[in-house]
Formats: C-alpha cells, sequence, structure tokens
C-alpha cells in the first residue's frame, strides 16, 4: 500500500520547487500518492505537471502573505482570506486523519500548516538562509538588529516547528544554513538546492547564448537573477548593483559582462 503524501506550498516560486521534488518522488520505485495544496494562488505549476490539487484555492488580492501592508491585508479579508484558510486547513486535517503525509515547501506559513494538521510532515525550507544575515566568518553589517540574533536566521517558534517529534525531515538551501540549525537542536540537512534543479546547460543552448559575445579571457560572465517578485526583485537588484562593487575589486584585471532580466512589473 502506497503512501499518501501532500504537498503544501506558498507561492509561484515554492509551488515551481514543489513541482521539481514531486517529479523526481514520482519516479521512484513505490512512490507515493501525491496531491498538493497551493495556499497562496491557484497551483498552475501544479496541474501543469498533472499533480492533483486537494482542496480549495484562490488568488488574493495582494498575490500572497510575505508582503502585505495594512491595504492590502484588508483587501484579502474582504476577498475571503480568513474562510480560505480555515477551509484549507479541514483540508489538511481530512488528508492527517487518513494517515497520509505532508510536504510543507516555502516559510513558516506552510510549516505551521503542516503541524496544525495532526500528522507527520517534512519541511523544505526556500525562504531564508544564513547568508542574509552573516558569512562563513563574520556577520554582515547594516542587518536588523534582530535577524540572525538568536542563533539562527530561522526565529526560535520557526525552530519549534522544525524540531516537533512530528517533522521527520528538514531540508535547507545550503551548508551554513544546515550548520546553524544543527547548533541550535535541529536535524536540518543540506543535499543541494531544488532552485537549481532542471536548468539547462547543454552545450547546444550555452553556445546559443554566448554566440553573441565574442571569446575573450579577460572578461568575467555573471548572470543576474534578483528574482521574479515585486518588491524583493527591485531591493535584490539595488543589493546586486552593491555587491558588484566587491567583485571588481575581486577581479581586478578582468572586465566585467553582466547578463540579467528585469522583474514583471
Amino acid at each position: 500500500m502506497s503512501m499518501n503524501l501532500l504537498c503544501v506550498s506558498n507561492g509561484h516560486g515554492e509551488d515551481a520547487i514543489a513541482v521539481r521534488v514531486l517529479k523526481e518522488l514520482r519516479q521512484l520505485p513505490g512512490a507515493p500518492s501525491l496531491a498538493a495544496l497551493p495556499i497562496v494562488g491557484e497551483g498552475g505549476a501544479f496541474q501543469k505537471a498533472g499533480i492533483a490539487i486537494a482542496g480549495p484555492t484562490k488568488t488574493m488580492p495582494s498575490g500572497g502573505f510575505i508582503y502585505m501592508d495594512r491595504k492590502q491585508v484588508m483587501r484579502d479579508l474582504r476577498g475571503g482570506l480568513v474562510s480560505l484558510t480555515l477551509e484549507q486547513l479541514k483540508t489538511l486535517r481530512h488528508w492527517a486523519s487518513t494517515g497520509s503525509k505532508i510536504l510543507a515547501v516555502g516559510d513558516i506559513v506552510p510549516l505551521a500548516m503542516a503541524w496544525a494538521s495532526g500528522a507527520d510532515y517534512t519541511f523544505i525550507g526556500t525562504a531564508k538562509s544564513e547568508y542574509f544575515v552573516r558569512n562563513e566568518k563574520n556577520r554582515l553589517p547594516d542587518r536588523p538588529w534582530l535577524e540572525g540574533r538568536t542563533g539562527s536566521v530561522y526565529l526560535p517558534w520557526e525552530r519549534w516547528l522544525m524540531a516537533h517529534p512530528r517533522c521527520q525531515g528538514v531540508f535547507v538551501r545550503d551548508q551554513l544554513t544546515a550548520d546553524y540549525l544543527q547548533n541550535q537542536g535541529v536535524a536540518a540537512l543540506y543535499c543541494g538546492n531544488p532552485m537549481m534543479d532542471g536548468l539547462d546547460s547543454s552545450a547546444t543552448k550555452l553556445a546559443a547564448l554566448t554566440a553573441a559575445f565574442p571569446p575573450a579571457e579577460a572578461v568575467l560572465t555573471l548572470a543576474l537573477l534578483p528574482g521574479s517578485r515585486a518588491p524583493e526583485a527591485f531591493d535584490n537588484w539595488e543589493r546586486i548593483l552593491v555587491a558588484l562593487t566587491s567583485v571588481e575589486a575581486a577581479f581586478p584585471h578582468r572586465k566585467l559582462r553582466l547578463l540579467g532580466r528585469s522583474p514583471p512589473p
């Protein structure tokens, strides 16, 4: 009898990452029966991959949870956010009652909902990295006072959810984050970054991409990827431009060739 696995994710990028993971799971012998519950948006990535949507979905006026200001909160509340969330929790608890497992992909929102379901759950943390607040040696300047001060970029209540007995696994996006979580009692693992899976580096496509540029040993080519969601993408562009100063200093004898794509409006 195969296991039932319900994937909970909260955003376009998180859905895409979840789909990559679920596609690999689907190839395993004795693969679990898969379904998805996107709690932000309508889960187009899952539908395109042939993964069933298990419960109610709706696109809120704000487009998501993270960047909502007061006006957007009110718009979402008027748009049915509370009733949608309650229905989604009901779906999760129904799955838990059947002995199904939960895979949460994203940040504390799907993680908390997986915990609230009462089922065993696994978490893939895509939203946070220790590199946001520190490098391998020092804390970064100009970070918010609290950020990273509690032992990890993940806050104590997030770590509690990750260390809960029903949490069967925690997978993070880099080794530095895994190390700091392990120091705080969370058995986190870094097994690679699913955001980098599926990149096509075939010789044909690579040649087509670089055909317009003459070869030059003195040129360092960088692809700039600020993300796809405003306003974060615009903030990331500013950070990238600041970081390029240190890249120029590290490679003083090479010219920089920058390839980038602006985020959608």
